[in-house]
C-alpha cells in the first residue's frame, strides 16, 4: 500500500476503544462459532486532518458512535520525525470518542531492517497519545519471513495501550501468520474491485472473522459496494470499500459513507437477531 502514499503536511485517531480481545487466544477457540462477531469497518484514513481532510475526519469519527470503526493514522507513510500538531489535536479528539486507531508503519515486505521498524513503533509513542495498535504495511506473504513478523507483533504489544496488529500483505499469506500468530489481523485482499470471498483460501475457517480484513477501492456504486458486504458472510469480519481511485485511493471518505455505514450496522443488527435465535434454541 505504500506506493499510495503521496501525504505532506498541510496537503489538501479513548473513552471506551473498541480493540480486538487477543484474536486467536483461548477466548476466540471458546468462542460459539454460531455468533458472529460484529463486523467492522477498518479504513486507511489517509487524509490531512485540515481543510477537507478534516470534514473526511470529522464524518470518521460521527460514525464510530454507529458502528465499530478502525482507523489508520498516516501522518508521514508513518510516525515522521516530529509530532504534527493537527494530528495531535486530532488524536485528542478521537480519545473522546469510540475509535480505535492504529499508527502506520511500513516493512517493505521484510527487507527494512527489523530494528527501524520496531523503532518506527516506538517512535509513534513518542510522538502521539491515544494509539491502540499498528498496521504494518507491505506484509511478506511467504512463511520464511514468519519470525520477523512474530517479532514485530511482540514488540508491540509489549508497548502500553498497544493492543491489536494488523498487517497487510494484501493478498492470501501463509496461514501460520494468524495461526502462530505474527498478526492479529490480517489483510488478505487489497484491490481496485469487489473482493471475492470465494478466492479466499479455505484455512480462514480455522480462524473468527474478525481476524480478516478486505480492502477494496474502485467500486463505484453504493449497490456495488453493499454487495461487497453482504458477501462477505461469515468469512470476513473486518472491512473497508471506497470509489476513490488513482495513486492514494484512500485520501478520503467514499461518496456514499453514510450508506456504507448504514450498511454495516444492518448487518450487526442482523447479527445481533441471529445470536438471538441461536440463544433461544439452546
Amino acid at each position: 500500500m505504500r506506493h499510495l502514499l503521496a501525504i505532506a503536511a498541510g496537503a489538501a485517531l479513548v473513552a471506551a476503544p473498541v480493540v480486538a480481545a487477543e484474536p486467536g487466544g483461548a477466548a476466540a477457540k471458546q468462542r460459539d462459532r454460531t455468533a458472529a462477531p460484529a463486523l467492522r469497518l477498518v479504513v486507511p484514513a489517509y487524509f490531512y486532518p485540515a481543510g477537507e481532510g478534516l470534514r473526511h475526519w470529522d464524518r470518521l469519527l460521527a460514525a464510530a458512535d454507529r458502528v465499530p470503526i478502525t482507523a489508520i493514522v498516516n501522518p508521514a507513510s508513518g510516525p515522521g520525525k516530529a509530532a504534527d500538531p493537527n494530528y495531535v489535536k486530532l488524536l485528542e479528539r478521537a480519545g473522546k470518542t469510540k475509535i480505535t486507531l492504529l499508527g502506520y508503519v511500513s516493512t517493505s515486505y521484510a527487507k527494512r531492517p527489523l530494528a527501524d521498524v520496531k523503532a518506527d513503533i516506538d517512535v509513534w509513542l513518542r510522538l502521539y497519545s491515544g494509539l491502540q495498535g499498528v498496521f504494518l504495511d507491505e506484509q511478506a506473504s511467504s512463511a520464511e519471513h514468519l519470525d520477523y513478523y512474530a517479532a514485530l507483533r511482540d514488540h508491540a504489544r509489549s508497548k502500553p495501550g498497544l493492543k491489536l496488529v494488523v498487517s497487510n500483505p494484501g493478498t492470501v499469506c501463509d496461514e501460520r501468520y494468524l495461526s502462530r500468530p505474527a498478526a492479529d489481523i490480517a489483510c488478505l485482499f487489497e484491490g481496485p474491485k469487489a473482493p471475492d470471498p470465494s478466492a479466499l483460501p479455505d484455512w480462514i475457517g480455522k480462524h473468527s472473522p474478525d481476524r480478516v480484513l478486505v480492502l477494496s477501492y474502485k467500486v463505484a456504486t453504493a449497490d456495488a459496494m453493499r454487495k461487497c458486504i453482504a458477501a462477505g458472510g461469515k468469512k470476513v469480519g473486518c472491512i473497508y470499500i471506497t470509489d476513490a481511485d488513482g495513486a492514494n485511493p484512500w485520501d478520503r471518505l467514499p461518496s456514499y459513507w453514510d450508506e456504507e455505514v448504514a450498511a454495516v450496522r444492518e448487518a450487526n443488527e442482523g447479527k445481533q437477531q441471529q445470536r438471538k435465535r441461536n440463544a433461544n434454541k439452546r
